[in-house]
This record gives structure tokens, sequence and C-alpha cells, in this order.
């Protein structure tokens, strides 16, 4: 299996998706996050889902502090309230559930065991206690 990250768009529900496969370092996955982010117009208007459930890799703090900064120019405060859903069975991706909303304090973060629980939630059809959420 050939590791990368493959992102897509839905337009209709303003939603970015991108999945994680195998093992890309920390580095390679801001970098290329960061670039993607850039090309997408008003990019703050969208959610996001970081599909996680095949990735055997590790982000840095350091590096998920990059992207946050990076995140706070792109949008300058501009996507407050846009929700981001993290689909992982990983442990380290819970234990890391705090340090989401702290470096990303305009969005709201969930994580999710299942792709479906995620997309109910982004689209606003789940409430928080009927979801399987991870945290």
């Amino acid at each position: 299996m050939r590791s990368r990250l493959i992102f897509s768009i839905d337009e209709d529900t303003k939603r970015i998706i991108v999945r994680y496969i195998g093992d890309i370092s920390g580095n390679e996955i801001v970098t290329e996050l960061t670039k993607h982010l850039e090309s997408v117009g008003n990019v703050w208007l969208y959610d996001m889902t970081f599909d996680m459930r095949r990735f055997e890799g590790f982000v840095p703090f350091e590096e998920l502090a990059r992207l946050a900064k990076h995140w706070a120019t792109l949008a300058q405060g501009r996507d407050m309230g846009r929700k981001v859903a993290i689909v992982s069975n990983d442990p380290l991706v819970l234990a890391r559930a705090n340090a989401y909303s702290i470096e990303f304090p305009t969005r709201s973060f969930r994580i999710f065991e299942d792709m479906a629980d995620a997309d109910l939630w982004l689209a606003g059809e789940l409430s928080e206690t009927a979801a399987k959420l991870v945290s």
C-alpha cells in the first residue's frame, strides 16, 4: 500500500474530506494539507472530515501547532463555528482531543468511530448524545 493523503471536496455540502493512508510523516501531512487548503477558495467556509482509520503514522505536536498557525493566518477567524469530524480508532488521536480545540479555537471538533456518524453530525442530523462519539 502506497502511503498518501487523498483530498476531496463536496461543493454541495461545503465539505473537505482528507483521507490518511499508511505511514505518512507529520511534516509531509502539514505540507500537503497546507498546500491543498490554500488552493480552495474561501476554505474557511467548509466543514472538514479527517478519515484517519488507515493512518499508521504520527503527527508531533510541533507539526499540529505549525498547521494551526498557518490556518489562523489563512482563515483569520472567518471559520467560527465550522465543524471538524475526525474518524479514528487510534487511542492517541482520542488522547489529543483537547489539543485540537485549543490549537483551532474557532472550530468544533468531534472524534467518531465511523464515517456515517461523522457525516450525520456535520450535516446537523445527529445530536451529540445520539452519536457514537469517541470523544
